[in-house]
């Protein structure tokens, strides 16, 4: 095993690009190291002794840097002063080069765990926009990488505050307000996630933060004990951006269980499609909370908000969703929406309860359509009695005169059908027995 490394070692020497030779025996000396082998600091020796043929200054500190890592990766102390070594000789590199290295070593210390020399080098940065970018990238790494350990966690709290510190330019200070949200929410900290969001100058990010927010504590279930303290940030960040925000608001109520007051907040702003957005809202991340929302509505919102979960839902009827379809049956008692929820019920298979909806509906349109829908299913399953009974049952004469001829022609094409198919099977008999 010792002859085999050593020989890899002398063909890494062989390659000829010096930059290439440099950061394979730098990746050889790394895998050595993981396993304890004793040639890894040979491996690391000849990595540095071949940075002397890089002609190129910006090349040699490249190749220097991705030595630094691998010593780094497999916890070399040296690493820190080849670090140190970069950032000392890249004041000599054009500003857009030495940028970019420095963002690189920036990133590459973030990896290896180095927070506060992470923030360091990227504050040396000298193009504003890079700068901000790469500490945003330092923030939501610590968001990522937040330990249960209570002395890390308020180690690395400190050092995303002291990155946000550098971050003055928006949307970049939003965005790193917004990885720290996302960790206050982790560590159980509600109330510093509302504050970050609070310092927020970015429209869109607030929004987006906000959101998320209210979902993360509505999967939480805690989501009910803040409703005062969404709503007190919306009414601040509805002043600061001179936008209303009562469609989060709401949402956040309705999640939260509290229908009769989303249904007020969305009246007081008067835009009935809200109705709708939150409704939809709820359906998708917690149908349980739409027994209170539907029972806070009046008739005109319940139409809007039935109408809306039924197509909804027809979009993918499956048998699953039958718990829904009946709350809102329940809950709205407008014959428009029973005539979508018995739509459902012919889609899912259960023609019976279709049809008890349809007997049950006053208005002669929504009966004759929903009826003769029933009666098209009878007749698709070849239940052709089924399908006349229904047929009579609508009240509008001309349809229903219109639907008992079609059930009648498309009966007898299926009884000419059969007759056809049995003629032949007897006239293909009668010719095998001739044969």
């Amino acid at each position: 095993m010792v002859m085999l490394v050593a020989e890899i070692l002398k063909s890494a020497g062989e390659i000829p690009d010096p930059y290439v030779k440099a950061v394979t025996y730098a990746k050889i000396g790394e895998e050595l190291a993981r396993k304890s082998h004793p040639l890894y600091k040979q491996a690391f020796l000849k990595a540095f002794e071949s940075l002397a043929s890089i002609d190129d200054p910006f090349g040699m500190l490249k190749a220097l840097l991705s030595i630094g890592v691998s010593m780094g990766r497999v916890r070399i102390k040296a690493y820190r002063r080849v670090f140190v070594r970069v950032l000392s000789e890249s004041r000599s590199l054009a500003p857009p080069q030495r940028d970019e290295l420095l963002k690189t070593a920036s990133l590459a210390l973030l990896g290896l765990g180095d927070i506060g020399e992470a923030i360091s080098f990227a504050v040396e940065i000298g193009d504003d926009v890079l700068r901000q970018t790469t500490l945003v990238s330092i923030v939501r790494g610590i968001s990522r990488s937040l330990e249960v350990n209570p002395i890390k966690t308020a180690y690395r709290l400190r050092k995303m505050k002291l990155a946000l510190e550098y971050i003055t330019d928006e949307p970049y200070r939003s965005k790193a307000l917004f990885e720290l949200s996302k960790a206050f929410v982790t560590l159980g900290s509600y109330s510093g996630a509302f504050s970050a969001i609070r310092d927020m100058g970015s429209r869109e990010w607030a929004k987006q933060a906000f959101k998320e927010l209210a979902f993360s504590l509505s999967e939480l279930g805690v989501v009910e004990n803040y409703v005062d303290s969404f709503t007190a940030l919306a009414e601040e960040l509805s002043q600061k951006f001179d936008e209303n925000l009562a469609l989060e608001v709401a949402t956040v109520l309705a999640l939260a269980g509290r229908g009769s007051l989303a249904a007020q907040m969305l009246r007081k702003f008067g835009d009935e499609s809200l109705f709708e957005a939150v409704a939809l809202d709820v359906l998708d991340k917690n149908p349980s909370a739409l027994p209170e929302f539907l029972g806070a509505l009046n008739a005109e919102e319940a139409l809007l908000v039935g109408r809306a979960l039924m197509n909804r839902i027809l979009e993918e009827p499956t048998p699953d969703k039958r718990g829904i379809v009946n709350t809102i049956a329940r809950f709205v008692r407008l014959e428009e929406v029973w005539t979508k929820v018995a739509r459902f019920y012919v889609l899912i298979g259960d023609v019976e309860s279709a049809r008890r909806i349809g007997l049950s509906l006053q208005n002669q349109k929504l009966r004759s359509l929903v009826m003769a829908d029933v009666a098209h299913h009878y007749l698709k399953l070849g239940e052709v009695e089924k399908a006349i009974d229904t047929a009579l049952e609508v009240r509008e004469g001309r349809f229903a005169s219109l639907l008992m001829s079609e059930i009648l022609v498309k009966a007898l094409n299926k009884e000419l059908e059969g007759l056809r198919n049995g003629k032949a099977r007897i006239t293909q008999e009668k010719a095998g027995e001739q044969d």
